[in-house]
């Protein structure tokens, strides 16, 4: 008892330390794992680029390779004094900026949550003779709000629509990102959402894990909230998206479709930098209800 004692308060006195370490991969982007002792600690080094409030920083992957190693190195460093007392108190995992998951989380690669309606993005690129289909499940039962407002933006005639939009920034192997709908449709600035003026909203939870490829989860803005952007993410270990990011679909391989290797394509199209924007444009040129 005695050592779980001062366990637990040496491991409370070092932990601001390693808060300290970590945010300036968070100033970046670059998002927390699982663990109370990882989400001060860890980070991704991919460049995400997946929410607004990244404003588009590129960060160079070895420099943020070696500032991983150094992190996770004083990680493994710190985890023996942190006793299991310094674990939250409740069953919820909070993030610095206010999101969360629960014990209701649901691991995709295990159960799949249950797709409720289809849609598919039809998608143009220079080399493409012919515009190549992505059909995407939805989540409208775990994720009903969040559903509603993609799937509308696939099936407007009248108002707000991902045609005419595009992925306007792609990291290799790790995600595309599209749907800015707006007056920012090439850069992902800013987006619309199909309710009322266009305005974000906040989604519907953060349950579902990003453990598979294929995984449609919304772009957050500063504040949390969402609109119109997306992004898909083309490995299973995602875990740096997990409590910040609202997956909410997922690629279907369907018939006549391009699936995770149209997806992975995209992934790795040449860029420019610092925005890693595709140098020829990948436009969604139709969409719509399966």
């Amino acid at each position: 008892m005695h050592h779980r004692l001062v366990c637990c308060i040496v491991g409370c006195s070092i932990l601001p330390y390693a808060e300290a370490f970590a945010r300036p991969f968070r100033q970046h982007g670059l998002v927390s794992q699982h663990s109370p002792v990882l989400a001060h600690s860890e980070t991704s080094l991919t460049t995400h680029a997946h929410a607004a409030a990244d404003n588009g920083d590129a960060v160079d992957a070895s420099h943020l390779e070696r500032r991983k190693f150094l992190t996770q190195s004083f990680v493994v460093a710190l985890l023996p004094f942190v006793s299991a007392d310094v674990a939250l108190a409740d069953d919820t995992n909070h993030n610095d900026d206010g999101t969360s998951t629960t014990n209701d989380t649901i691991d995709p690669s295990i159960n799949l949550p249950k797709i409720t309606s289809k849609v598919y993005l039809d998608i143009q690129y220079a080399n493409f003779k012919q515009p190549k289909r992505i059909a995407i499940g939805l989540f409208g039962d775990v994720m009903p709000r969040t559903v509603d407002n993609f799937q509308h933006l696939c099936t407007n005639n009248d108002g707000p629509t991902y045609v005419g939009t595009s992925f306007y920034r792609v990291i290799s192997d790790t995600s595309i990102q599209g749907g800015a709908i707006g007056k920012d449709v090439n850069t992902g600035k800013s987006g619309t959402s199909s309710f009322e003026n266009g305005s974000p909203f906040d989604p519907d939870n953060f349950n579902i894990l990003h453990t598979k490829r294929g995984l449609l989860s919304a772009v957050r803005n500063p504040n949390g909230s969402i609109d119109s952007r997306f992004f898909i993410q083309t490995e299973d270990d995602a875990g740096w998206a997990d409590g910040r990011y609202a997956a909410f679909g997922i690629v279907l391989e369907e018939e006549g479709t391009g699936g995770m290797e149209l997806v992975k394509k995209i992934s790795r199209l040449e860029v420019k930098t610092p925005q890693n924007s595709p140098k020829e444009p990948v436009l969604i040129v139709g969409c719509g209800l399966l």
